[in-house]
């Protein structure tokens, strides 16, 4: 399997446990991920989460997708909840990285987490209704800031 191929696509990685994440992804050689990470591997790092070979079962890229959520097959997905109760710190790794379909994902999946009728007591709600107030002041994209205005204005 050549990751190196994969570098700055929309991607699908089914790991070795079978978990399916979508996402963008960039290219680590094994020299960077030792440098960085600890970590004689090369992988595909997508936002601020490592997928090492040795960890990925399957990898396709999606690029040549298109239907109501883009290159992506869902509003969010796995990596998106993963990054949710992970906490802040991950939240908001999404919320402010380049790719703004992943700013948007987030913010879809975090529309869920906040939801008082979802069932979930989400910890880090006050923390992440700034982070979204952030976001507003910040982002340059329109669909981005009407979405955090909105989540900021149905969960406040």
């Amino acid at each position: 399997m050549n990751l190196k191929q994969f570098d700055g696509l929309c991607v699908r990685i089914i790991d070795i446990h079978g978990d399916i994440i979508d996402g963008i992804c960039s290219y680590n050689n094994a020299d960077y991920d030792e440098h960085e990470f600890g970590r004689y591997e090369e992988s595909l790092e997508i936002v601020s989460y490592l997928f090492y070979r040795s960890d990925i079962q399957s990898v396709e890229s999606l690029e040549n997708h298109t239907g109501p959520y883009g290159k992506f097959l869902d509003p969010y997905g796995k990596l998106e909840e993963m990054a949710a109760r992970d906490g802040i710190d991950s939240i908001t790794d999404f919320l402010f990285c380049d790719d703004n379909e992943h700013v948007m994902r987030m913010l879809n999946c975090l529309d869920r987490y906040l939801d008082p009728y979802f069932g979930y007591d989400f910890p880090c709600r006050a923390e992440t209704l700034d982070a979204l107030e952030e976001l507003c002041r910040t982002s340059d994209d329109n669909d981005i800031i009407d979405e955090a205005q909105r989540l900021i204005e149905l969960w406040k």
